[in-house]
């Protein structure tokens, strides 16, 4: 016993030295530069926002014929499609998002941001021309991402547009500010995370709340709808798919109080139209189901059968026939 507590404690003077030794210094691993994201365009969610799944909307029953006759239309009648293939570049998207902003002096131009998502890789931007085979983007400003330039449309108005080629078969067209914060963001990028939107929506519509209620008399403070408008922080409309054949709208509030007389305000205008039973913009409305949530107010409303029917009509209905209303 005696030799084997001597040997343990001949050990432990023998580690003494290295459990008092300077720790070796770990270098940080330098982390990898952040790939551009079209996100990174947006400094803050824009006025107003639309998103469009375009691929889901091309292959939704209801939806899908409408756009496919649409799209056809459009090839038709426009000279610059076939051999620009401009609109085949857009409409073969997988989603498209516009952000625009209002003017913010007299003069200043409008804030435009157009984002296609999973564009077709064997058409080349700098190869689109206009109605008169002009190309249509220039070559710009060398950076991180390729950048073509429109300054000037066929009439020689000032245009002041970029479109910018990212990564994943990503194209970002910006327009007046949002131009030059594009340039900026995609050199530096801020890695911010991608929209939270319903990933099964074909469409969604984003309204900043003070910017409806300025443009919608109704909401204001002495308009009939004056409860709906008051604290309105952001309107959110969303187009399930086709099957559900419903439209729903959320409306954000700063609290609970300006929700609940929202909520008020909501259910006597749905009341209101079911009670006239006359069949104006509104009828829509008299089956629509309204709920309160955590600062907020859903609207949920299913699309009337003619509407619905009209689509359809009008999606299989032969080129140059109008359908019947």
């Amino acid at each position: 016993m005696r030799r084997r507590a001597a040997g343990l404690l001949s050990g432990l003077v023998a580690l003494a030295p290295l459990a008092c030794a300077t720790p070796p210094v770990v270098h940080p691993v330098a982390k990898a530069p952040a790939e551009p994201h079209w996100q990174d365009v947006f400094d803050t969610v824009p006025e107003l926002l639309v998103v469009v799944r375009a691929k889901a909307a091309r292959e939704d029953r209801v939806y899908g014929p409408l756009l496919r006759r649409a799209l056809q239309l459009a090839r038709e009648r426009s000279k610059a499609v076939a051999p620009t293939r401009t609109l085949e570049a857009m409409s073969d998207a997988e989603e498209l998002v516009v952000g625009m902003r209002p003017e913010r002096a007299a003069g200043d131009p409008p804030e435009l941001v157009l984002v296609a998502l999973g564009v077709r890789t064997d058409i080349d931007p700098g190869r689109l021309t206009d109605d008169e085979g002009q190309v249509l983007w220039g070559p710009g400003p060398t950076g991180p991402v390729r950048e073509l330039v429109r300054e000037r449309d066929e009439h020689g108005h000032s245009v002041g547009a970029s479109l910018f080629e990212l990564p994943g078969r990503t194209w970002v067209i910006a327009q007046g500010d949002a131009r030059v914060r594009a340039r900026d963001a995609f050199a530096h990028p801020f890695d911010r995370p991608a929209m939270d939107f319903d990933p099964l929506a074909l469409a969604i519509v984003r309204l900043d709340g003070p910017s409806l209620v300025t443009r919608v008399p109704a909401l204001q403070d002495l308009g009939g709808l004056a409860s709906v408008g008051r604290h309105l922080r952001a309107a959110t409309f969303v187009l399930p798919p086709g099957a559900d054949r419903s439209v729903r709208a959320t409306l954000a509030y700063d609290d609970d109080d300006s929700a609940a007389l929202s909520e008020v305000a909501l259910q006597e205008l749905v009341g209101a139209v079911s009670r006239s039973g006359k069949a104006g913009w509104m009828a829509w409305l008299a089956g629509a189901r309204v709920e309160r949530r955590p600062k907020s107010v859903v609207l949920s409303a299913p699309l009337p059968p003619p509407l619905v029917d009209g689509l359809l009509q009008a999606g299989s209905a032969p080129l140059g026939v109008e359908p019947s209303p």
